[in-house]
């Protein structure tokens, strides 16, 4: 339901008669007066805007003639509706001879309705204004939010990244261990194949030393073949780590690529932001 309101009734009554010189009154939508230029009826029920409001009539003329048989009840005058899209939300009513104040009041009623529409418009607009600064504000936040994780996992992929760099060194240097073990095996492999040899040629009284050469031949066996075992899974760590790598090298990237369309974003909700703002204090003037 549109209303009109006593403030604004009051100050175009103030800016009509201002311009005119005539008495006049504003009604709302039960006819009471909410607008006097003189200030002594606020709160009184007019009949004619009563009748006018119920429909009875777009309009009403009150003669000098009416007027003067009414002894004093009614003036000359003309009191016509205030319709905002149809709708009859008030009536206006000026004294005076009605050649004269007919047009005035058309005029007036007229210019009231479209000063109501200009109001309400500009309601609607700070109402939108603030959702949508309402929803910036969240959006703001949210980005922020994001802005903060695309940060922090930045940092957790640069973590990552160096954990696999030091990584990729320890078994660089494991390797390199394992090439030394490597060799003691096969230095001891030697040592028990020549001490099984000195062993053969002592004959009975080496036996005791060729079950010695036997068990260094089988540990340096046992070594090398560890040696193979713990190669091959050093290789497949290091072909994960390898995987690993390559795909902390790409979320880095989308990451980063992340974190510069977040504060892009960021820029042009603040954008959005300052304009909406600039659009509220634009309609708040207006009002």
């Amino acid at each position: 339901m549109i209303r009109l309101t006593a403030e604004l009734a009051q100050q175009l009554v103030e800016f009509i008669s201002a311009e005119t010189g005539y008495n006049m009154i504003v009604c709302d939508a039960d006819g009471v007066i909410i607008g006097d230029r003189s200030r002594e009826r606020f709160g009184m029920r007019h009949d004619g805007a009563a009748r006018i409001m119920q429909g009875e009539a777009d309009s009403i003329a009150i003669s000098r003639e009416e007027a003067e048989r009414s002894s004093g009840r009614m003036r000359e005058g003309y009191s016509i509706v205030i319709k905002v899209d149809g709708e009859r939300v008030g009536t206006f009513g000026i004294g005076g001879p009605l050649e004269t104040v007919t047009p005035i009041a058309k005029i007036a009623s007229s210019v009231i309705a479209a000063r109501i529409q200009q109001v309400r418009h500009s309601a609607l607009i700070s109402e939108v204004a603030g959702e949508i600064s309402r929803s910036v504000e969240q959006a703001v936040t949210a980005i922020e939010n994001i802005y903060s994780g695309s940060e922090e996992l930045n940092a957790a992929n640069t973590a990552v990244i160096r954990a696999v760099s030091a990584t990729e060194e320890k078994i660089r240097d494991t390797s390199q261990m394992l090439d030394f073990i490597l060799d003691v095996a096969e230095m001891t492999g030697l040592l028990g194949l020549n001490a099984a040899i000195i062993a053969a040629q002592a004959g009975k009284h080496g036996r005791g030393f060729s079950v010695v050469a036997d068990e260094i031949r089988k540990l340096g066996k046992n070594s090398s073949a560890s040696v193979d075992k713990i190669t091959a899974i050093l290789e497949q760590i290091q072909s994960g780590i390898a995987e690993v790598s390559a795909i902390s090298a790409k979320t880095a990237a989308i990451s980063e690529a992340q974190f510069r369309a977040t504060q892009q974003i960021a820029r042009d909700i603040a954008t959005i932001k300052k304009s909406v703002d600039m659009l509220a204090t634009m309609v708040q003037n207006d009002s």
